[in-house]
C-alpha cells in the first residue's frame, strides 16, 4: 500500500475511532471502553521510568520527594509536570481499536512505538507502548504491553513521551529577574575591552571602566533588551558531554557575571561563551558541568562591546 494510501486509511481510522468513542459515551454513560485493570502509576508510587524508542532510552530516577534525575543530570520540573498530567489520563484513556492490524497503523506495534516502563523499585510496575501523533488528531495512543486494546489520551503536542534524554533536562541557562540585577561586568581576554554596566541610586545605568572609572551614561533602549534577555536565557541543546570535556573555559571568548543585590533571592552568575560555529555557542555557567549550547544571535547580543551601549559624548 503506497504511503498517501495508507496516511488516508490511518485519518480514517483514526475519524472512526473518535466517532465511535463519541457514541458510546453518550448512549451508554458506562465505563466499558476505558483501560481497566492499572497498577497505581502516579509520581508517589513510581520510582523509576524507562521511555525506549529503537537504540534511544531516557532513564527517569526519583531522587526525593518530588525530584528526578536523568542520568546524571536534574530534570525539568515544569516538563516533569506536564508528563504526569498526561499519565493521570490514562486510566480514563478511550478505547480507539481493538484489532492488532491496527497496530501499525497507530504506531503501537514492538517495533514503531515507544516503550515507557513505569517500576516500583526494581519491579515493573506497568509497561506500555505509545504511538504515532498528528497535529491535526493531537491524540497519544496507549497500548498496554502484551494486550491488544488500543486507546486515546488528549495529547497537545509530540513528543510528551520522548525517549531524548536531552528533551527532559532543564533547557534554561540563567533567569534573573530584573529587580534582582545590581550590575554587569563584561569580561574579554584583551582587559581594554572590558567594561562594567552599573545602576545608580537614581535608576539610571552608567558604562564604568573595570577601575570603577564612570565613562558615560548606558543607552536605556539597549538596557532594556538587555534585562529582558537575562530574566530568561534559553538552551537549544546540549553538548556531549565528551566534546564538553575537551573545551576550555578558563579560556573563554567573552563572559559576563550579573551581579545580584545582596537580598535577592538570585545567585551572583558568570556565564563563559566559546563560539562553536556561526550559529551556536558554547555556554558555561563554573558552578554546573552542563555545558548549553545558545543560539548564535542572542550570545553576540550578550557578548556586547561598550561601544553598543555607551551613548556618546
Amino acid at each position: 500500500m503506497k504511503s498517501r494510501q495508507v496516511g488516508f486509511v490511518l485519518m480514517a481510522l483514526i475519524l472512526i475511532g473518535i466517532l465511535g468513542i463519541a457514541i458510546r459515551l453518550i448512549s451508554s454513560g458506562q465505563d466499558d471502553f476505558v483501560m481497566e485493570g492499572l497498577m497505581p502509576i502516579t509520581q508517589d508510587v513510581i520510582t523509576r521510568i524507562e521511555v525506549t524508542k529503537g537504540e534511544q532510552t531516557a532513564e527517569l530516577v526519583k531522587t526525593g520527594e518530588d525530584n528526578w534525575r536523568v542520568g546524571k543530570y536534574p530534570a525539568f520540573a515544569p516538563r516533569l509536570g506536564d508528563f504526569w498530567t498526561h499519565i493521570a489520563d490514562i486510566p480514563d484513556s478511550q478505547l480507539v481499536a481493538r484489532l492488532p492490524k491496527h497496530h501499525e497503523l497507530l504506531g503501537v506495534d514492538e517495533v514503531s512505538g515507544t516503550h515507557v516502563t513505569f517500576y516500583l523499585d526494581q519491579s515493573v510496575q506497568e509497561a506500555f507502548l505509545i504511538g504515532k501523533w498528528s497535529p491535526e488528531v493531537k491524540l497519544c495512543y496507549v497500548r498496554k504491553s502484551g494486550k491488544e486494546d488500543v486507546y486515546g489520551i488528549p495529547c497537545a503536542r509530540n513528543d510528551v513521551f520522548s525517549s531524548d534524554p536531552d528533551t527532559w533536562r532543564n533547557p534554561i541557562v540563567a533567569a534573573i529577574p530584573e529587580a534582582d540585577i545590581a550590575s554587569f561586568d563584561f569580561i574579554y581576554p584583551d582587559s581594554t575591552k572590558s567594561f562594567s554596566l552599573v545602576e545608580n541610586e537614581d535608576g539610571d545605568w552608567t558604562v564604568q571602566s573595570p577601575s570603577g572609572l564612570v565613562l558615560g551614561p548606558a543607552d536605556s533602549q539597549v538596557i532594556d533588551v538587555l534585562l529582558q534577555a537575562i530574566s530568561i536565557v534559553p538552551a537549544v541543546g546540549f553538548e556531549e558531554e565528551g566534546v564538553a570535556k575537551g573545551l576550555d573555559f578558563d579560556a573563554p571568548e567573552g563572559a559576563v557575571r550579573i551581579n545580584t543585590l545582596k537580598d535577592s533571592s538570585s545567585p551572583t552568575t558568570r556565564l563563559k561563551f566559546i563560539r562553536k560555529d556561526t550559529e551556536t555557542f558554547y555556554v558555561k555557567i563554573p558552578s554546573q558541568s552542563t555545558v548549553f549550547l545558545v543560539d548564535g544571535r542572542l550570545a553576540e547580543f550578550l557578548l556586547m562591546a561598550k561601544e553598543d551601549i555607551q551613548i556618546p559624548d
